[in-house]
């Protein structure tokens, strides 16, 4: 239970949810357990329509890309 209390607080802190996924050190994607991968699916899915689609996935791209940055700085 402590681990899952550890868990919330991190996911409150992040600006960028894929961050959470990613090791903090090398910035690789961490291996993502069965309800993880729903949590990101869940996340990016706003209409709960069971597809990530349009708008969806651009936000979707847009986090995963720049998790892999130390600071969220825009491509533009």
């Amino acid at each position: 239970m402590e681990q899952s209390a550890n868990s919330k607080v991190h996911l409150e802190k992040a600006q960028n949810f894929m961050r959470q996924y990613r090791d903090p050190e090398s910035r690789e994607l961490k291996k993502l357990s069965a309800n993880q991968f729903m949590d990101v699916w869940s996340h990016y899915d706003r209409d709960g329509n069971g597809y990530i689609e349009g708008s969806e996935l651009d936000g979707f791209l847009k986090e995963f890309v720049s998790s892999a940055n130390a600071t969220d700085i825009s491509p533009e």
